[in-house]
């Protein structure tokens, strides 16, 4: 083994005493840094004011009893607290059972109008909004556009009629509430239902227009996209209106008799030459103005002649007057 030198040893001693040194200051710089930034001022959190309300812990079905067990209290922000919910799962049931009237979801707060009144059921009456009534028409596969029009759905009615002279559909309704397909009001059920009933939420006068409808003519279903609100122009349509070209709908028009039409080319002949006499007219030269022939007068007039008479070869001339009583 080769003797260490002195130099050498003394070179790795100073090397380790720098690295470590290195390794304090680099240290201390990283917990310098880290000191700064806890020193600075993090953002004032604003509090919010919060207020318990009732939501569903599960999801509930139209029907389905609203039970403690089903319910929870959360914290809401109180500024924000929906109208109709209830402040405590007590509030719910104190004036008796209450159940579903509609779907909710977990966590969905649980508001006065989407569940019954103390003591009531589930019945097709907790869902009719005041001043409407519900009204059942009969439907099939094709009316009910193959069963996907579902409780909650919203529609247009169509009304057609076979009846007079030309068969005719109008849109009768429009962005109608669909309470019930069958006895089905579960808005919650995504499946096609096989309805042969629909009922529908109107005013009572359009619930009188749809039951006169329904006997009268035959009635269709649109369905409406989720959330439309808007209004088509509800325009009648004929049956001459299905063609391709608008123009063959029109009726021909009606053959005139020969007399009539030898009488209109008549008249339109006259007219004709009534208006070339005018513009002839127009056209014309003004002609030079006759002098005009002086009277004679009554005075200017001879009131005698000069007459002969011959006697064998002489004549003999004598003035005699042109009046005869003179």
């Amino acid at each position: 083994m080769l003797p260490v030198r002195t130099g050498t040893l003394v070179m790795l001693l100073v090397a380790l005493l720098f690295g470590g040194l290195a390794v304090f200051i680099a240290k201390a710089w990283l917990a310098g840094q880290q000191a700064q930034v806890s020193q600075q001022v993090a953002p004032e959190q604003v509090k919010v004011d919060t207020q318990k309300i009732v939501v569903a812990k599960t999801e509930l079905h139209f029907g389905q009893p609203i039970t403690p067990e089903v319910v929870s209290e959360i914290d809401w922000p109180k500024s924000a607290v929906p109208e109709g919910a209830f402040l405590n799962i007590a509030d719910i049931g104190k004036d008796g059972p209450r159940v579903a009237l509609t779907p909710i979801v977990p966590n969905e707060p649980i508001l006065a109008w989407k569940i019954s009144g103390p003591g009531a059921r589930a019945s097709l009456s907790a869902l009719v909004k005041d001043g409407m009534r519900a009204v059942t028409i009969r439907v099939n596969d094709t009316s009910g556009v193959a069963g996907f029009v579902l409780p909650g759905d919203r529609v247009d009615v169509l009304y057609t009629r076979g009846q007079g002279d030309e068969p005719s559909i109008d849109v009768l309704f429009q962005n109608v509430r669909v309470l019930a397909v069958n006895q089905s009001v579960d808005e919650k059920s995504g499946n096609p239902i096989d309805g042969r009933t629909a009922t529908l939420e109107l005013t009572p006068v359009d619930a009188q227009k749809l039951s006169l409808a329904e006997s009268t003519g035959s009635l269709t279903f649109t369905l409406r996209a989720a959330g439309s609100l808007d209004t088509a122009p509800a325009n009648r349509i004929v049956e001459g209106e299905l063609v391709s070209n608008a123009a063959l709908s029109q009726p021909p028009a009606p053959v005139k008799d020969e007399a009539q039409a030898d009488l209109v080319r008549r008249i339109a002949e006259l007219e004709s030459k009534l208006k070339q006499d005018e513009a002839n007219r127009t056209q014309q030269v003004a002609a030079p103005a006759t002098p005009d022939v002086p009277a004679t007068s009554e005075e200017a007039l001879p009131t005698t002649a000069q007459i002969t008479i011959f006697r064998g070869l002489q004549g003999t001339s004598y003035t005699v007057p042109l009046d005869a009583n003179q």
